[in-house]
């Protein structure tokens, strides 16, 4: 699964024994992913068979995967889903209402048109393109009833902004449910830590666009997601744009921030609502972190000095 979502974060990590945390690493969602475990006795090849199940439900660049087929499947037909692909829906569904819109998964031809997604293009979209491709892309069109689905439009569905984050709580699930109590798991930069780091807490650092020292940030049974615009961005129209799309205009958003995270006891929630405020800009995420008592650190860009803004923190 490619990502185009910025991902600013990266991991502070102490150096241990050998034989008290087993360090596993590999690709994953067209991406890399490290699990760092205390006293952990899981394989490898267990973490990569589920994560293989997880890309192999939510890809958009592959045409056998789960989601892919329910994009190409017929208007107004229900079809069977995985419980896998049916929570992420739901819960993509709620936080797009939760938002106004602005977490919307249903804009997949949109991500394509302006080469976000698994259609690569150099060639930036003419705005007529844009508002033809806009008027039926919502997750609205989406029906959801005992794991089964339907659309109500052609509309294609793109989970990337979602679909990681579900990624790093199931491998955390599964450690759990393994009798892992301490570890640290990474995918692209989203992170989820339970327990501690051998009695010390779980460090991880977001980035600064100005090459400023990190802001740390410690976590126990938390996770943190972040989402930018300072390394992946394009000039269209003589203007920097973000690689994230505003679905209430169908453009790259352009908003008076840099980066957002946000700290949250699911990782996939995380992911999301710090998509929808990077698209949405400051004033309005800080209305919608208030609202749903999110933990949320915004870096503000060039033009506000990159000044940092915390909310529940």
């Amino acid at each position: 699964m490619k990502l185009y979502k910025l991902i600013a974060i990266f991991l502070f990590l102490t150096s241990c024994a050998d034989n008290d945390v087993n360090v596993i690493s590999g690709k994953t969602m067209g991406t890399t992913y490290m699990v760092k475990a205390v006293n952990s006795t899981v394989s490898k090849t267990t973490i990569d068979n589920r994560l293989w199940q997880i890309n192999n439900t939510f890809s958009n660049w592959d045409s056998a995967s789960e989601l892919s087929k329910l994009n190409s499947a017929p208007v107004n037909k229900w079809i069977d889903v995985s419980n896998d692909l049916y929570l992420v829906l739901a819960q993509a569904k709620k936080i797009n209402q939760q938002t106004q819109g602005f977490f919307d998964p249903g804009i997949g031809k949109l991500i394509d048109l302006w080469g976000f997604g698994a259609v690569s293009s150099s060639i930036k979209p003419t705005r007529k393109a844009v508002e033809e491709s806009k008027i039926e892309a919502s997750i609205d069109n989406l029906v959801l009833d005992n794991n089964k689905v339907k659309k109500l439009k052609d509309i294609s569905i793109n989970l990337s902004a979602i679909a990681k984050g579900y990624g790093v709580d199931e491998i955390a699930r599964l450690l759990a449910n393994n009798g892992v109590d301490s570890f640290m798991i990474e995918i692209g930069g989203e992170v989820f830590a339970r327990g501690s780091n051998l009695g010390s807490n779980w460090v991880v650092g977001i980035e600064m666009p100005n090459n400023q020292t990190p802001i740390a940030i410690k976590l126990k049974n938390e996770a943190v997601a972040s989402s930018g615009d300072y390394r992946n961005y394009f000039i269209w129209e003589g203007k920097k744009y973000m690689h994230i799309i505003n679905p209430n205009t169908g453009l790259p958003a352009k908003t008076d921030l840099s980066s957002v995270s946000v700290i949250n006891s699911k990782t996939m929630l995380a992911d999301a609502y710090a998509t929808a405020m990077m698209a949405m800009g400051s004033e309005k995420a800080q209305s919608l972190a208030n609202k749903l008592n999110l933990k949320t650190i915004m870096i503000l860009n060039e033009e506000h000095s990159y000044k940092i803004l915390k909310v529940n923190l």
